[in-house]
């Protein structure tokens, strides 16, 4: 009779500790995290597992006990249904709620396609379109490089006061619909500083800066119609800058119709920040940027230079002699380059003449 008794008892301290376990079980899940606090984004990489995940879910403190987590997950066979993505979650949620969340609720990116050649308006018209934030949002953060100059290198010859117009890569990006303005430009220095660091232990323009390397490269991707030729426009205009031909062209003028463009703005008239047509006045602006009044590189990019302009500046073909290029009557973006000045006068007339 004692060992019934015993046994009984065993049995209902054992159903007690298991009652009690449960309720403890059942109250963390149901439990938040925090009382209060803001959204977090959080991002499921592919492949992940469901103990990363709760690790990092407990590290961003939106989960209290990671191990419960993944128990919990495991024992619902929900290993392989935690889904890849981005999300926002909140401390204020629950563990379940967290869990079917991460199922179901992704926040789908915002995808935003910059090409090359564009100029910080451009790129903010762009970004706004995508519906990301303002243009002028963007634009601001983007004119602001001493706030980005100290966190990354390659800023390092950035003039005080300059904008980070050249530096943001042209990609396609994927963005958070809540990215904020500073969020996307240092997305885009991330992307350029992954991209330059392709040709920065290959520039064979001697004693030239990152920055200035950028704007030679903003210019040359203006200037090119295709990536073939982009090492030949460079070397022209380096070409154009050595002390030997600054005689030839006004002490060293590169004499680029974009920088001219850049300088005069955006055209109502035409709709466009890139004027087809330039006047005589409008050549004759009177801007550091108008590489047709004064000698050198302007002050900085004038466009978002691609891998290819990049390169092409830094990386000029060393055996082109030219000093000139004019397109050519085949009309495929080509051009005619010439060393000397009678041999440019004879392809600009044939361009004449096929007008």
């Amino acid at each position: 009779m004692r060992h019934v008794r015993a046994l009984m008892l065993g049995v209902a301290l054992i159903a007690l500790v298991i009652s009690c376990a449960g309720y403890v079980f059942l109250g963390e899940v149901r439990a938040r995290a925090a009382d209060a606090g803001d959204p977090v984004e959080f991002i499921v990489e592919p492949g992940e597992s469901t103990g990363s995940i709760a690790t990092r879910l407990r590290s961003e403190g939106l989960i209290r006990q990671p191990a419960l987590f993944t128990l919990l997950a495991r024992s619902q066979n929900l290993d392989d249904k935690l889904q890849a993505g981005r999300y926002v979650l909140s401390p204020t949620m629950s563990m379940s709620e967290i869990m079917i969340a991460l199922q179901s609720s992704r926040v789908e990116d915002v995808r935003v396609t910059l090409r090359e050649g564009l100029r910080l308006e451009e790129i903010g018209a762009a970004i706004e379109a995508a519906g990301l934030v303002s243009a002028d949002d963007f634009v601001a953060a983007a004119r602001d490089g001493d706030t980005y100059r100290d966190a990354y290198f390659l800023l390092s010859s950035l003039p005080a006061g300059a904008t980070l117009e050249g530096y943001l890569f042209p990609d396609t990006y994927r963005f958070a619909p809540n990215a904020s303005a500073d969020t996307i430009v240092r997305t885009m220095l991330d992307r350029f500083a992954e991209q330059y660091a392709e040709i920065e232990r290959d520039v064979r323009v001697p004693d030239v800066s990152v920055h200035q390397i950028v704007t030679m490269a903003s210019i040359v991707q203006r200037e090119a119609a295709i990536e073939a030729e982009m090492p030949l426009i460079s070397a022209v205009f380096w070409n154009r800058l050595r002390p030997e031909n600054a005689p030839n062209f006004q002490g060293g003028q590169l004499g680029a119709d974009p920088t001219v463009q850049y300088a005069l703005g955006y055209d109502a008239n035409e709709g466009t920040w890139w004027q087809k047509e330039l006047t005589f006045d409008e050549l004759a602006i009177d801007s550091p940027y108008n590489t047709r009044r004064y000698p050198g590189l302007p002050p900085g990019p004038i466009a978002t230079p691609g891998l290819d302009a990049l390169r092409a500046a830094a990386q000029p073909d060393e055996s082109a002699p030219y000093l000139f290029f004019v397109a050519s009557c085949a009309r495929d973006g080509t051009h005619n380059f010439a060393s000397s000045l009678e041999e440019f006068q004879r392809y600009e007339q044939e361009w004449l003449a096929c007008q």
